[in-house]
């Protein structure tokens, strides 16, 4: 009995808790990312950075949380995020959007100086981003209730993103919305222009 009771608790105990290592590889560097779930629940609890085979950092993520059923392109994004021609990468800081409607991430850039990926809490305030490298702009979309848009676009300054642009839709009346397009302006937003949508 004790034995049949120990089993179904090892087995129980297994079907709430896995831990999986999931792999990304971009031009010379690999990314070993320690996926610990419970439940439908999961995090990245550890990731191990190799360059050319060897082994050059590891990373401790601080919060972080995503769905079981997350696809694994869905977890990790490795591009350029801040124009210099090196890649950098984010993972998901949380599963639900946030209050505007977009989803934030946790951002590491990569330093060239000493060859390492350095986390950038100044990015964070950055979801769902869309890299433009032709203007050098970060451009964060986000949805809100009943189809309303929100778009910023930033500009990195002393390697920090700054909000230039803001384009903001929010509702008035049923069936009628409120658009304001925003820009920044010796270090001021002045209102460039306010329509009505019906």
């Amino acid at each position: 009995m004790r034995k049949t009771l120990f089993t179904l608790t090892i087995l129980f105990s297994f079907k709430l808790y896995s831990q999986e290592i999931i792999e990304f590889k971009k031009d010379e560097f690999e990314f070993y990312l320690s996926k610990d779930c419970q439940e439908s629940q999961c995090k990245i609890s550890e990731i191990k950075v190799f360059k050319n085979d060897k082994f050059i950092q590891k990373i401790i993520p601080s919060e972080n949380e995503f769905f079981s059923s997350s696809k694994k392109e869905s977890i990790m994004e490795i591009e350029d995020m801040n124009f210099d021609n090196h890649i950098d990468f984010r993972i998901g800081k949380s599963r639900l959007m946030d209050e505007n409607g977009g989803f934030p991430f946790l951002y590491w850039i990569f330093n060239p100086s000493n060859g390492i990926f350095e986390k950038k809490s100044s990015f964070e305030k950055i979801t769902s981003p869309e890299f433009d490298y032709k203007k050098e702009e970060i451009i964060s979309k986000c949805f809100g209730y009943l189809n309303t848009k929100n778009i910023y676009k930033y500009k990195l300054r002393n390697e920090k993103p700054i909000l230039i642009e803001k384009y903001l839709e929010m509702y008035v009346k049923q069936g009628v919305k409120k658009s304001e397009y925003w820009k920044l302006i010796n270090n001021e937003f002045k209102l460039i222009e306010s329509k009505i949508i019906e």
